[in-house]
C-alpha cells in the first residue's frame, strides 16, 4: 500500500506532464525538475537585470551628486545650471526603492529555478511570493499618489500666493497718496549699502523732506486687515502640510513601513497555522487543498503551490489591482507636467498590465503549468516586467531625459548665439536678461507661470510677483503689510510657499529680525487698541536698531528679538507721540541693513518707519536665477514665439 502511494507520488501528472515523466523526471512535493532551457533563460534574464539596475543606480547616484554639487555652486556658476529629472517631480527613495523590490523578486524566483526548486527553501519563497504583489504594487500606486498631490499642493501654493496678494484695484487707489522728493547730501553717502537707509521723513511743516499724506481708505484696510475664514485657514495650514507630508519620503517608508508589517504578519500567521496542521496530519483527501503540497510555509526543503496560496496571490492582486486602477485614472487627468512623469505612468501602466496578462492567462492552463513552465518558466514575465519598470523609473530619467534635454539647450544655445555676442559676459547675463523680458511682458509672464505650475516649482516666480507688487506699493501701512505677508508666506521657516535659497547669503535672516521686530510691535499694539483703530490717529513708529548703530529715542522701550550679529534690538516709540517731537538717530554703519532715519520728525499724523523699496531685490534675482531651469524648457517649448520679444 506505501509503495503504491509512493509511486504515484513520483509519477503525478497533475504535477509532471506525461512527457516529462516520460524523459525520467519524478515529480515531487508538487514540483517536476526544470529543463536545460529553463535554466539558461533564468541566468539571462538574472544577468540583465544585476547589468541594468547597477547601471542605472551607478548613473542615478552620480546624477544625484552632480546635482548637488551644482545647487551648492549656483550662487556663483550660473551656467553650469542643469535641468533636475530626479528630484524635482520624482522621489529618489521611491525609485530605490521600487528598483531593489523588483530586483529582489528577480533573484528569488531565478534562483530557485538555477538551484532547483525542489531544493530551494520555501520560508523564502513563499515569503517573496506572498510580498511580491503588495510590495510592487505599492511603489506603483505610490507613484500615482505623488502625481496626483503634486498637482493639487501646487495648485494650494498658486491660490494661497494670489490671495495673499492685494487687488490691482487696491493698488491704483495709492495714487491719492502723493510724495515730493527731495535729495539730500547725507543719504547720497547710504547708496552702495546692500538695502538704503529710510528717506528722511517729517512733517507737513517740513517742506525740504518728504510730504506724506495718507487718506483714510476703509474699503482698503478691510481688505488688508481682513480675518482669514477658517477654509482658508485650513487650506494654508493643515491641508498644506498635509499635501507636503505625502509627497515626503517620510510617508513613502510609513506607506511600506504599514503595508510589509501587515503582510508579513499575515504570512506568519499563515505559516503558523499551516504548520500545526501539517504536524498534526490535519489535511484534506485533496493536497492540492492547502497553501504548499506535501510540505509546510516555513520548509527549508522545497514547495509548490496548493490552491490556498493562489487564491491569496490573486486576491491579492486584486485588491491592489482595484486601488491602482483608481488612481491611475485620476492621475491621468492631471496636468501634463514638463518632466514626463505623466508620461513615465503611462509607460508604466502599458508594462504592468501587458506582462500581467501574459503571467495570468497562460497560467489557467494545466499544460503550461506541468510542461511549458519547466523549459520557459512563466514567472520570467514579472521578472522582465521588473525590469522595464527599472528602466522607466530609473533609467530613462538618468540617461535619456536629461541628455536629450541638454542636447536641446547646447543646440539652442549655439542657435541663439550667432546673434548675440559671443564674449563671456554677455553670456553669463544673456539668461537673466531674457527671463526679466519674459517677466515683465504680460502675455509671456502668465504663460511662464503656468508652465512654472507644470514643473511642479512656482513658488520663485510667484515671489517674483510679489516683491513687484511690494515695489508698487508707496502707502506705508499697505507697504507693511505686504512686507509681512511676503515674509510670512515665502520666508519664513516652514511658510507655506518657502523659497529654496541660500539665507545667509541674501539677507533672510536680516530681513527675518525686521519681520520678528513688526510682529513684535503689532502685537504690543493689538494689546492696547483694536486693529480697525489702525488710522491716523493710530501711528506706527517702529524704527529698528541695525549694524552697530544705536538708535536713541524718547520715550521707547527696548524689545528684545530674535539675536543676530547684524540686529540685536529694536526701539518702539509710544503709539500716540507728542506732535513736533524730534528724534534724533545716530549715523548708521554701512556694514548692515539699513532702515533707521536720520533728522526724524514725526507728529500724530504721519508715518515715522518706511521700509526700503529694494529691501527684497536680491531675493529677486536669486528667484530669477531659481527660475533658469523652468525657462530654458519653456523656451524650447516656445523658440520660434519668442524670437520677436527676445
Amino acid at each position: 500500500m506505501d509503495m503504491n502511494n509512493s509511486s504515484s507520488s513520483w509519477n503525478d501528472t497533475l504535477v509532471c506532464h506525461p512527457i516529462l515523466l516520460a524523459q525520467g523526471n519524478k515529480s515531487q512535493l508538487g514540483l517536476c525538475d526544470d529543463e536545460i532551457s529553463a535554466l539558461v533563460i533564468a541566468s539571462l534574464v538574472l544577468v540583465c537585470h544585476v547589468f541594468l539596475l547597477f547601471t542605472s543606480l551607478f548613473g542615478f547616484i552620480y546624477k544625484l551628486h552632480q546635482l548637488k554639487k551644482l545647487e551648492m555652486n549656483s550662487t556663483t556658476k550660473r551656467n553650469g545650471q542643469q535641468v533636475n529629472f530626479l528630484t524635482v517631480a520624482r522621489n529618489p527613495a521611491l525609485m530605490i526603492i521600487g528598483a531593489l523590490a523588483g530586483f529582489i523578486y528577480n533573484v528569488v524566483i531565478s534562483g530557485r529555478v538555477l538551484i532547483g526548486r525542489k531544493n530551494y527553501p520555501c520560508f523564502i519563497y513563499s515569503l517573496i511570493y506572498y510580498l511580491s504583489v503588495p510590495i510592487m504594487a505599492s511603489t506603483i500606486i505610490l507613484r500615482f499618489i505623488r502625481l496626483i498631490v503634486l498637482s493639487w499642493l501646487n495648485n494650494v501654493k498658486v491660490r494661497i500666493a494670489k490671495r495673499e496678494m492685494i487687488l490691482p484695484t487696491v493698488i491704483m487707489k495709492n495714487k491719492e497718496i502723493q510724495m515730493s522728493e527731495v535729495t539730500k547730501s547725507q543719504e547720497t553717502s547710504l547708496t552702495s549699502a546692500l538695502v538704503p537707509s529710510l528717506e528722511n521723513v517729517t512733517s507737513d511743516t517740513a517742506p525740504q523732506n518728504h510730504t506724506i499724506t495718507i487718506p483714510q481708505q476703509d474699503s482698503e484696510e478691510e481688505i488688508i486687515f481682513r480675518k482669514e475664514t477658517f477654509l482658508e485657514s485650513f487650506e494654508k495650514g493643515r491641508l498644506l502640510n498635509f499635501l507636503k507630508f505625502l509627497v515626503s519620503s517620510k510617508f513613502i517608508f510609513l506607506f511600506y513601513g504599514i503595508v510589509c508589517f501587515v503582510h508579513i504578519s499575515i504570512y506568519l500567521i499563515i505559516g503558523g497555522v499551516d504548520y500545526y496542521h501539517f504536524m498534526n496530519g490535519i489535511r484534506s483527501d485533496n493536497k492540492r487543498q492547502s497553501f504548499m503540497i506535501d510540505t509546510f510555509l516555513f520548509s527549508t526543503s522545497g514547495c509548490g503551490n496548493g490552491s490556498y496560496s493562489t487564491t491569496l496571490f490573486i486576491t491579492y492582486l486584486a485588491l491592489y489591482a482595484s486601488f491602482g486602477v483608481i488612481f491611475a485614472i485620476i492621475a491621468l487627468f492631471m496636468k501634463r507636467d514638463v518632466w514626463f512623469v505623466k508620461m513615465e505612468i503611462v509607460f508604466t501602466v502599458i508594462n504592468w498590465v501587458f506582462f500581467a496578462l501574459l503571467y495570468g492567462i497562460p497560467s489557467l492552463f494545466t499544460q503550461v503549468t506541468t510542461l511549458v513552465d519547466y523549459y520557459v518558466p512563466v514567472a520570467n514575465s514579472v521578472e522582465i516586467a521588473c525590469m522595464m519598470d527599472t528602466f522607466i523609473s530609473i533609467t530613462l530619467p538618468v540617461f535619456v531625459y536629461q541628455e536629450i534635454d541638454k542636447r536641446r539647450k547646447k543646440s539652442l544655445h549655439i542657435e541663439s548665439s550667432t546673434t548675440v555676442s559671443s564674449s563671456l559676459s554677455t553670456q553669463h547675463d544673456e539668461y537673466p536678461n531674457r527671463i526679466r523680458k519674459i517677466l515683465t511682458n504680460e502675455k509671456w509672464n502668465s504663460l511662464f507661470l503656468q508652465f512654472s505650475e507644470k514643473c511642479f516649482a512656482s513658488e520663485d516666480i510667484l515671489m517674483w510677483h510679489a516683491v513687484e507688487q511690494f515695489k508698487k506699493v508707496t502707502s506705508e501701512k499697505l507697504r507693511i503689510e505686504l512686507f509681512l505677508k511676503i515674509c510670512d508666506t515665502y520666508l519664513r521657516i516652514g511658510a507655506p510657499l518657502e523659497l529654496n535659497i541660500p539665507r545667509k547669503e541674501f539677507g533672510v535672516p536680516e530681513i527675518m529680525d525686521l519681520y520678528l521686530s513688526l510682529r513684535s510691535s503689532n502685537r504690543q499694539i493689538s494689546a492696547l487698541t483694536p486693529m480697525k483703530d489702525l488710522s491716523q490717529s493710530n501711528t506706527l513708529t517702529t524704527i529698528p536698531k541695525l549694524g552697530n548703530s544705536t538708535v536713541n529715542t524718547p520715550h521707547a522701550t527696548d524689545i528684545p528679538v530674535v539675536s543676530n550679529p547684524t540686529m540685536k534690538r529694536l526701539s518702539v516709540n509710544a503709539l500716540t507721540t507728542p506732535a513736533n517731537e524730534t528724534h534724533h538717530a545716530n549715523n548708521p554703519s554701512q556694514n548692515g541693513m539699513y532702515l533707521s532715519p536720520s533728522n526724524v520728525t514725526t507728529t500724530t499724523t504721519t508715518h515715522a518707519f518706511s521700509i526700503p523699496n529694494d529691501i527684497f531685490d536680491r531675493i529677486q534675482i536669486c528667484c530669477e536665477h531659481n527660475l533658469l531651469d523652468n525657462f530654458s524648457r519653456f523656451e524650447l517649448v516656445y523658440n520660434d514665439d519668442l524670437k520677436s520679444i527676445l
